[in-house]
């Protein structure tokens, strides 16, 4: 008889206590189902930042590899002797990509930031530099895209240009060491 006494006890703080005892467990399943949810939202969003910080890197590498390779061309060809001859330059720079996503660029690593910046300043400031040492005259073509360089400033703009494109390579190396280390 003891142990029905107790299954009647029990039975009875069951039913006196139902809606309490409910409570609790939808409570419970409520703040699992929340919790659960949750985590997948942090999962999207690591994947989501992941994949966007891979685009960008993807992206900006594009970009300065072409500067990189404009820049190599650029050294080779005034390694020509010129002679009475003038060379033309691009007065624009290549830096769209950098210009339209500079407020992602925050996604990457400190260092890999620290690394693009430091190449973009470089990049946007040669045809500076270069109008600089050539003077404003130089400057021509349809809306000044071109700075002609008179054989007098050819050696010095190579100069600056190979002095310059180290900072580039750098960026490159850096987002590349980030891409595979991703």
């Amino acid at each position: 008889m003891h142990k029905v006494e107790i299954m009647e006890n029990i039975l009875c703080v069951l039913k006196t206590y139902q809606i309490l005892i409910a409570g609790i467990i939808g409570f419970t399943g409520v703040a699992c189902t929340m919790w659960w949810n949750a985590r997948i939202q942090r999962v999207q969003h690591d994947r989501a930042i992941k994949h966007d910080r891979q685009a960008l890197r993807s992206a900006l590498k594009a970009e300065l590899t072409a500067n990189k390779g404009a820049y190599e061309h650029r050294i080779d060809q005034f390694k020509e002797p010129a002679g009475d001859n003038h060379a033309l330059m691009q007065n624009k720079v290549q830096d769209h990509v950098y210009s339209t996503l500079l407020e992602k660029i925050g996604i990457l690593e400190p260092d890999e930031i620290e690394r693009i910046v430091e190449a973009y300043q470089i990049i946007r400031e040669i045809p500076y530099r270069i109008r600089i040492l050539t003077g404003t005259d130089s400057v021509g073509g349809f809306q000044d895209e071109y700075i002609r360089l008179r054989p007098e400033h050819i050696d010095k703009v190579q100069k600056i240009h190979e002095a310059l494109l180290p900072t580039v390579l750098a960026a490159i190396e850096s987002i590349s060491q980030h891409s595979e280390n991703a």
